[in-house]
C-alpha cells in the first residue's frame, strides 16, 4: 500500500472503552492475565432470551469525559468514543486547538447504530405518546453519530467518513484513514469505531444472523478455534487510535508506540471459502517488504462460528506454512466479546501495548482444538519480544482485511 516517495503512518495515542477496563492500563492488565470480562447479561433481565452472556461495561461514567450538553443527545455508543477520543488525545498529548483543524480526520466504523436511544424512543412513542420522544433521537442512533459528535467536540473539519461494514466496519475506518494520510488529505487522522448493542432490540437482531452464541456458561460461551464452538458473545465499547503522518508527529516531538506498515482489503464472493482472505493476508504482508517468518504474533478475527474459524485457519496454515505451529496466534476478543466496528482497532492496539511491554495478550482457553484449526494459541500469560503483528478482521459477507502493525 505504501511506496518509498510516501509518508509512514504512525499512531501516538490510544484510547480504550472496554468492557476488560477503561484506560489502556487497566485493559491491558486483565488481558495479558487472562481476566475475563464476559458475564451474564445484567443490562436488562435476559431471563428466557436467546442469549446469556455479553462483555457489558460497568462503572463507566459518561459526564467522566464528556460535557454534560452531550450526554443527552447521544446514545451510549457515542459516549463510548468519545471518552475514547478524549482518552487517546490525552495519551498522544496532542492539543487540536494547535493544529489546522482541515488536516485533521475523524474515520470511525460502527455496524449498529444507537440501540438504546432507539429502544427508548418505541417505548416513549408507544406508551406516552410522540411528544415525549427524545427530539434527539434521529440523529442519535444514526451509526455516523459516533463521527460526528467527536468532529462537533474537538471542531474538527478534515477528510473524515464512517464505515458501516459488519464485523469489518472499524477495520474499514483504520485502512482508509491510514490512505487519508499517505495520500495527503490529513495529517492527523481519528481512527477507530464504537459498538453498543446490548439492549434487548440490539441482541435480538444480532441473535438473527446465527452467529451469536446461545451458550449460558460464561467462561466458555466463547472459545474461537474450539471443537466445540458455537459462535460469538457480543461486547461494547469504543477504541480509538491517533494515527500521524510520521513527519508530523516528529515535528512536534511525539511518543511513537509504532506504525501501520501496511493494509489491505479484498473480498470474497463466497464467505465459506477464503481464496481471497488468503491473498489479503499474503498481500498484506508482501507490501510490508516482510516475509511471513518476520511476523512475530497472529491476531485473528476469531468470529468463534464453525465455518469463519475453519476458512481464517486454513488461510493462516497457507501462508505461514511450516511455521503455522510455531507462530504464537491469540483472540483478546474471547475475553471482552466482539466488538465489531470497534473490534479491529482493539487487537491493533493490544499489538501495540505488546510491542510496548513485551507481553503477549492471552486468550480463553480451548477446552478441545478443533484439528482442522492447528494452530499455536496464546492461553497463558506469556512474555515475547513483538517487532511484527498480523491483524485481521473479516466481515460475515466476505470482506477482509489485514493489517501488518510494526515498531516504527
Amino acid at each position: 500500500m505504501q511506496s518509498k516517495t510516501r509518508d509512514k503512518v504512525v499512531i501516538t495515542g490510544i484510547g480504550i472503552v472496554n468492557p476488560a477496563g477503561v484506560g489502556k492500563e487497566e485493559f491491558w492488565d486483565n488481558i495479558t492475565t487472562g481476566k475475563s470480562a464476559i458475564r451474564s447479561i445484567s443490562r436488562f433481565d435476559a431471563t428466557g432470551f436467546p442469549t446469556q452472556v455479553a462483555g457489558e461495561i460497568v462503572n463507566f461514567q459518561p459526564a467522566d469525559f464528556i460535557p454534560r450538553r452531550f450526554i443527552v443527545k447521544t446514545d451510549r455508543f457515542t459516549h463510548y468514543a468519545l471518552a475514547a477520543a478524549e482518552l487517546a488525545l490525552k495519551d498522544a498529548n496532542l492539543d487540536l486547538e494547535q493544529e489546522d483543524s482541515y488536516r485533521v480526520g475523524v474515520w470511525f466504523g460502527n455496524n449498529a447504530g444507537g440501540w438504546d436511544i432507539c429502544e427508548r424512543g418505541f417505548y416513549e412513542l408507544y406508551n406516552d405518546g410522540p411528544t415525549m420522544v427524545n427530539p434527539w433521537q434521529a440523529t442519535a442512533w444514526f451509526p455516523t453519530a459516533a463521527q460526528g459528535y467527536v468532529t462537533i467536540r474537538y471542531g474538527i473539519r478534515g477528510y473524515s467518513k464512517s464505515f458501516v461494514c459488519d464485523r469489518a466496519s472499524g477495520a474499514s475506518g483504520l485502512h482508509f484513514g491510514v490512505k487519508s494520510i499517505l495520500q495527503g488529505h490529513n495529517d492527523i487522522v481519528l481512527a477507530g469505531g464504537s459498538e453498543a448493542p446490548i439492549t434487548r432490540f440490539g441482541m435480538t437482531c444480532y441473535y438473527e444472523t446465527g452467529e451469536v452464541s446461545a451458550a449460558t456458561d460464561p467462561e466458555t460461551a466463547y472459545q474461537p478455534f474450539d471443537r466445540d464452538r458455537s459462535g460469538m458473545v457480543l461486547g461494547e465499547g469504543s477504541t480509538v487510535l491517533i494515527l500521524e503522518s510520521e513527519q508530523h508527529a516528529t515535528a512536534r516531538g511525539a511518543k511513537v508506540y509504532g506504525e501501520v506498515i501496511s493494509s489491505c482489503m479484498t473480498t470474497d464472493s463466497d464467505p465459506t471459502k477464503g481464496t481471497h482472505f488468503e491473498r489479503c493476508i499474503r498481500r498484506a504482508i508482501a507490501d510490508a517488504n516482510l516475509t511471513s517468518a518476520d511476523i512475530d504474533v497472529v491476531l485473528p478475527e476469531g468470529c468463534g462460528t464453525q465455518a469463519s474459524d475453519r476458512v481464517e485457519a486454513q488461510a493462516l496454515q497457507a501462508v505461514f506454512g511450516e511455521q503455522a505451529p510455531d507462530v504464537p496466534v491469540t483472540v483478546p476478543k474471547s475475553f471482552y466479546g466482539h466488538l465489531y466496528g470497534a473490534s479491529c482497532v482493539t487487537e491493533v492496539a493490544c499489538s501495540l501495548l505488546s510491542m510496548e511491554t513485551g507481553k503477549l495478550p492471552t486468550m480463553q482457553k480451548i477446552s478441545h482444538l478443533d484439528p482442522e484449526c492447528q494452530l499455536n494459541f496464546v492461553t497463558q500469560s506469556s512474555d515475547s519480544q513483538v517487532d511484527f503483528t498480523l491483524v485481521n478482521s473479516r466481515a460475515r459477507e466476505g470482506v477482509n482485511a489485514s493489517f501488518v502493525i510494526g515498531r516504527g
